[in-house]
């Protein structure tokens, strides 16, 4: 004989016979009255936020805590940078030797701090630039020995962009580019900074302002001055870019952030002497470097 099913129980029956039953469960539990996608947009809009606070304070806020960053960090994350020297130019290891021994009798009268180094580095470009960026690294375009014709000259130059160094001016200028990298490098999960040091090697300009510019041309006047004993010759490149490349459109990079070169000159030749011992002429292993460069441009 067939047995009749037994009809469906729900939780009362349950309950009223004594027996234990899982409970009815409301339709509406863990299901959002909001769309998910929406729930979603609002959390990523929201961080998005707050990291462009984050970012915007960290990046403004930068002129101001960067010099307090040590120098060697600066050298840790440019280390790259001591293998870009211009070892292409069959000048490269007597030139570039020259520049160094220059460089290191002009920083040992200009009072670094110990653990700041100079790095000279002769770089194979005929645009008369001078570049100084972090770590100490400083960048002489050889078109720069075609412009000048001594080494007091020269020594300027050098002394100019030791000063930017010395007064910490790369590391406030990129500081809040630096700064947000290193921020982003920590967000994207980053750890050794190989972004961060590909994006400093392949940099190639520093903007300074015009008060860090007269700062360091005053810098490197007292430094010459103490190097050889007067400032005579200090004017000879800024003669060449008055003349050569006066105040418009397309003016080298080296020029084109700084004083007008005529108020410059002008700065420059008040430094002078009378008397001054005769100017030293350019080391010929730099000379090699580049072969026709120029003759003394006289003041106009």
């Amino acid at each position: 004989m067939a047995l009749a099913p037994m009809p469906p129980r729900d939780a009362d029956d349950f309950a009223n016979s004594g027996e234990y039953a899982n409970p009815s469960v409301p339709h509406a539990v863990n299901v959002s009255e909001k769309s998910p996608l929406a729930d979603f947009a609002r959390l990523t809009l929201g961080a998005a936020f707050l990291l462009t606070i984050v970012i915007g304070g960290v990046f403004f806020s930068a002129r101001w805590w960067a010099p307090a960053i040590p120098f060697r960090y600066e050298i840790a994350l440019t280390q790259r940078l001591e293998s870009m020297n211009a070892d292409s130019l069959p000048c490269a290891r007597a030139g570039a030797a020259e520049l160094r021994r220059l460089a290191d009798n002009l920083a040992a009268k200009m009072s670094l701090p110990k653990d700041m180094r100079i790095q000279t580095h002769l770089s194979d470009d005929d645009d008369p630039n001078a570049i100084a960026t972090l770590g100490g690294h400083i960048f002489i375009q050889r078109g720069i020995l075609k412009t000048v014709s001594s080494e007091n000259a020269l020594a300027m130059v050098l002394a100019h962009e030791i000063a930017h160094i010395k007064r910490r001016d790369p590391i406030v200028s990129l500081g809040g580019g630096v700064a947000v990298a290193l921020l982003l490098s920590a967000a994207l999960g980053g750890s050794d900074g190989g972004a961060l040091v590909g994006w400093m090697a392949g940099m190639t300009q520093t903007s300074f302002s015009r008060a860090q510019e007269a700062a360091a041309d005053a810098e490197a006047l007292k430094a010459l001055r103490a190097y050889y004993g007067h400032t005579g010759g200090a004017d000879e490149f800024f003669l060449y870019i008055t003349k050569e490349h006066p105040v418009r459109s397309g003016m080298p990079a080296f020029a084109s952030t700084h004083p007008a070169p005529e108020a410059r000159v002008r700065a420059i030749q008040a430094s002078f002497t009378p008397n001054a011992p005769a100017l030293l002429p350019i080391p010929s292993a730099l000379a090699a470097c580049a072969p026709g460069h120029a003759a003394p441009i006289r003041p106009f």
